[in-house]
């Protein structure tokens, strides 16, 4: 499998297609055992299309259902890296702006959130693990610290705790997300569901001589595409995964590799 993983993965394709090209062997798969069983051992009769539509029905329930479970968390991972980006350049401009008036050399102060900063991005690749990301946020509360130290308006150190707050929780947020499976019992039946409707396609006889091979094979690879997908979209911080390509439903990182450049600049 980890043969194959990377083969895929060698593709010159874009992270979009990925899931086609990976789902698109299994239906080519079906489509062989299809006409071996049904003209090369001329095995017809066991059951038609109709028959099949309470398994497809219940197989389109569950992969729907559990499509809808992962874009909820998908739809509050977008926001994550806005968030983390936004709270870096806040605390920046705010350390900044409560040392203004206290004639303190400030030059500390992006250092060190550039520290934080190259901490939290090698971590959102996977170079790094979840234990560094509580060294980052030590990181930010020693950096507040100094800040009251040289003098900081309590008005900023005010705002400076909230927004190191932020950053703390969508930091939390993205770790959960990513080492987490939603509901595994659903995973398990969606891929138990999905497994018979694929074999009930090599089976089932089609009334359409021409029709079957375009209807059975497109429904392989729609029905592999969803299951890959959903899988897919339950982790939408893999930016480190696929030989570092990422992945095609990973959420856009771009703001916060803004912040990124701009403190390591």
């Amino acid at each position: 499998m980890k043969t194959v993983s990377r083969f895929f993965n060698s593709l010159p394709v874009s992270q979009g297609l990925l899931l086609v090209l990976k789902a698109l062997p299994v239906a080519i798969f079906v489509l062989i055992l299809r006409w071996i069983l049904h003209y090369g051992f001329g095995v017809n009769g066991l059951m038609s299309f109709s028959d099949a539509a309470a398994v497809l029905t219940g197989a389109t329930v569950i992969v729907g259902l559990m499509l809808a479970g992962v874009m909820a968390d998908y739809k509050e991972s977008e926001k994550l890296p806005s968030v983390i980006g936004g709270s870096l350049l806040s605390i920046n401009s705010l350390a900044h702006g409560a040392l203004a008036t206290k004639g303190v050399d400030t030059a500390f102060i992006r250092p060190r959130l550039a520290q934080v900063a190259e901490t939290i991005n090698e971590w959102l690749y996977d170079r790094v693990g979840d234990d560094q990301v509580p060294m980052a946020q030590g990181m930010v509360n020693e950096l507040i610290i100094d800040v009251e130290k040289a003098g900081g308006t309590t008005h900023y150190l005010t705002r400076l705790l909230i927004q190191a707050s932020d950053l703390g929780v969508a930091l939390q947020r993205v770790m959960v997300i990513r080492n987490t499976m939603f509901i595994k019992a659903g995973y398990a039946l969606m891929t138990i569901l999905v497994s018979i409707v694929l074999i009930l396609f090599v089976l089932v006889d089609f009334p359409s001589e021409f029709a079957q091979w375009l209807v059975i094979g497109a429904l392989s690879l729609a029905y592999t595409y969803l299951l890959l997908l959903v899988r897919d979209l339950d982790n939408p911080f893999g930016y480190g995964q696929h030989d570092g390509r990422g992945s095609g439903a990973d959420v856009d990182i771009t703001p916060f590799t803004k912040a990124y450049r701009e403190l390591t600049a």
